[in-house]
């Protein structure tokens, strides 16, 4: 973290996990571990009540110290599907947040959502709650697509839910968008892309689709001995880069298109600050440490919300690879100052760590790695490649259950 002004609190994000979702999507390894009970719970049970009372029980027992020490910056509801909840719950859960955490220097709020889950209603109560982003999983504007992905929303839902919003007075949209299923052609990518280019949008997050271990997906590519094609991945990718760099939105980071950029994305990316992260699930990096809740316990949770799960050093050797991986998905990559600040480590010294050296191998079988002075970084017309091939390797069930923080990223 760079050097505060004299008296300037560092800055903070604030991260709110909401483990619920109308559906349980079938490419999402996010929650791939949350029994279909817990995740599709809805708003007069037991488990969600108990969930955000957890989540309030949290926040007041760590707010104030935090409060103390930071200026919280910016702030992301994520999930799941943060934008399930109903308006009392949105009310409630924000109130505890104003209530705990100093919120008028946040510049960028976003709540991640579903279309099937937006009325004109929720949306002026966002806008009145200071959310000024908002991210909305469309994935397709193929109905038949939808279906066989497991969303629970229409295309023609989808693209009402972009209307909702700026009529909400939201000026900042996203949309998610995934491409590169197995027996997806280019004329599909092409259409969808075009398409979302033509909406009232000004960001873009465009996802290759990823088989990963434990979804529904995986499992029927893997009964049809089947597997996902590189190099249509790359191809889609390419064209969707095209299509909306020619529309006037450039991609300014691997997977993100447009302008103005998301400062909590680039942030956890780079390593740039502190965050905090609520609810079941969610990760926290404070004071040189990560610290969390592990993924698919919300009982657990529940029960003890005040007390993380894990806690580690961010110089510890078993994130190396993780916080090197994600800076190395920017154009600026790792920057070696920043590293040292953040973990207490010098990079070059991370860099050779045998799991560092080999992920790194891994990497440089598919682009150049620029080192000099400053840090590492790929060539910029490299990173889509290195990082889409990368979604081929399946991680090892160990080394999932070790790297406890830095989960990878994949469409809400």
């Amino acid at each position: 973290m760079s050097v505060q002004a004299a008296g300037r609190k560092p800055p903070l994000l604030v991260y709110v996990n909401i483990p619920f979702c109308n559906s349980k999507c079938h490419f999402c390894d996010w929650v791939a571990q949350v029994p279909i009970g817990d995740l599709r719970l809805g708003p007069d049970s037991p488990g969600r009540r108990g969930h955000l009372d957890a989540l309030r029980a949290q926040i007041a027992a760590h707010g104030p110290d935090l409060a103390q020490r930071y200026r919280p910056e910016v702030m992301y509801w994520g999930g799941g599907t943060a934008s399930i909840l109903s308006l009392a719950e949105i009310e409630s859960l924000h109130d505890a947040l104003a209530g705990a955490l100093p919120l008028d220097d946040v510049t960028e709020a976003t709540i991640e959502s579903s279309p099937e889950s937006l009325t004109l209603e929720k949306l002026r109560l966002l806008r009145e709650r200071g959310f000024n982003r908002i991210s909305i999983g469309v994935q397709s504007f193929d109905d038949d697509r939808l279906r066989m992905i497991g969303r629970v929303h229409s295309a023609r839902t989808a693209r009402a839910s972009i209307d909702l919003a700026r009529q909400a007075g939201f000026d900042n949209v996203n949309i998610d968008l995934i491409i590169g299923f197995p027996d997806q052609d280019l004329a599909e990518v092409e259409a969808m892309i075009s398409h979302a280019a033509s909406l009232p949008v000004n960001h873009y997050s465009i996802y290759a689709y990823r088989a990963s271990q434990g979804t529904v997906l995986r499992r029927r590519l893997d009964r049809a001995g089947r597997r996902t094609d590189l190099r249509k991945q790359l191809d889609a990718y390419r064209l969707a880069s095209a299509i909306l760099t020619e529309s006037g939105y450039p991609e300014y980071t691997f997977a993100y298109f447009g302008a103005p950029i998301c400062l909590a994305d680039l942030s956890y990316y780079q390593m740039k600050l502190d965050w905090i992260g609520f609810g079941s699930g969610s990760f926290s990096v404070l004071g040189g440490h990560i610290k969390g809740f592990a993924s698919g316990k919300m009982h657990h949770y529940i029960a003890s919300p005040a007390e993380f799960d894990y806690d580690v050093p961010l110089s510890d050797q078993s994130q190396a690879a993780n916080l090197i991986g994600f800076a190395l998905t920017t154009p600026a990559g790792v920057d070696a100052q920043v590293y040292l600040e953040r973990t207490g480590t010098s990079l070059w010294t991370a860099l050779e760590l045998p799991e560092v050296r080999e992920y790194l191998d891994q990497l440089c079988q598919h682009g150049r790695l620029i080192t000099d002075e400053a840090g590492i970084r790929f060539a910029r017309d490299d990173i889509a490649k290195v990082f889409i091939s990368m979604n081929w390797i399946d991680q090892p069930p160990a080394a999932a259950q070790e790297n406890l923080g830095m989960p990878a990223p994949v469409p809400a």
